[in-house]
């Protein structure tokens, strides 16, 4: 990782960034053009005033970690969630062949950025019919509602309605076994980054950093390598715990975003 975290950590000038396009619009300024992933994760860290930009920017480096075919000059989600509430639940998003053509139809239930995005990314059918696709924001028949949480509140996470939506051609899903992992992983780089302005642990921080990045980079298989993440986790989360109730406005619940992976982590077995 081509990132100087410490002395990138000194220049930082605090920005108070109220909205999810005000951070859109910084992490296309300041992040889409670093060399690396884990560079563009810890930059997206580094510029996050709370946490919901901290998922963002982890989630945004685990996204095209996975689908490296994904556009670099907008934010990106992947939908994967459908509905399992209603009675009867609303239509997954499913795939024909019509007309010459692919369409996919049907809803997608979360949605990370639905106000800001400009991909996004589906997954239609299931099992070995399944398939990836990158659709635009402005494609005709997709239709985004944004929705609000009590958890990371100031993010959108909307539902996605698919009309009888064009696709392209798929995606390379190779990667896509391991995405859960990764966004984790890059996750913690941005929190990392994002922890180093309110503790005393820069040179913790750092180290930190580079062992979430060579993790992310190749993905533990190994004994070996899950005691790594395993122990890798542990310092994130005594990291956590340092960090001040006064580092952002909704911290106390926000900080769930780090802790409710490790449980996941902490049980990971070698393949």
């Amino acid at each position: 990782m081509t990132f100087d975290y410490r002395k990138s950590l000194a220049a930082h000038t605090p920005t108070d960034i109220p909205d999810e396009h005000a951070y859109a619009k910084l992490w296309l300024q300041q992040v889409t053009g670093l060399d690396s992933l884990p560079a563009q994760a810890v930059k997206g860290g580094l510029l996050a005033d709370r946490m919901a930009w901290v998922f963002v920017a982890g989630y945004q480096c685990a996204l095209r970690h996975t689908f490296t075919e994904l556009p670099t000059d907008g934010i990106a989600a992947f939908a994967v969630s459908e509905d399992r509430k209603n009675d009867p639940p609303l239509p997954g998003v499913k795939a024909r062949y019509r007309n010459d053509c692919v369409q996919v139809s049907g809803y997608k239930t979360w949605v990370a950025c639905s106000a800001s995005l400009s991909y996004l990314v589906i997954k239609a059918d299931r099992g070995d019919a399944a398939n990836y696709y990158s659709i635009e924001r402005a494609t005709s028949g997709l239709n985004l509602t944004d929705k609000y949480g009590d958890f990371l509140a100031e993010m959108s996470q909307g539902v996605a309605h698919l009309d009888h939506v064009v696709v392209p051609t798929p995606l390379d899903a190779s990667q896509v076994v391991n995405f859960g992992l990764r966004e984790t992983l890059y996750i913690y780089i941005s929190f990392c980054a994002w922890a180093g302005k309110f503790v005393d642990q820069t040179q913790a921080c750092e180290r930190l950093i580079q062992r979430l990045a060579d993790l992310a980079v190749n993905v533990p298989t190994s004994v070996e390598g899950i005691s790594e993440l395993q122990d890798v986790d542990h310092a994130v989360q005594a990291l956590r715990a340092r960090v001040p109730a006064t580092a952002a406005s909704a911290w106390a619940k926000d900080q769930r975003l780090i802790s409710m992976y490790s449980p996941g982590l902490q049980k990971r077995s070698p393949a």
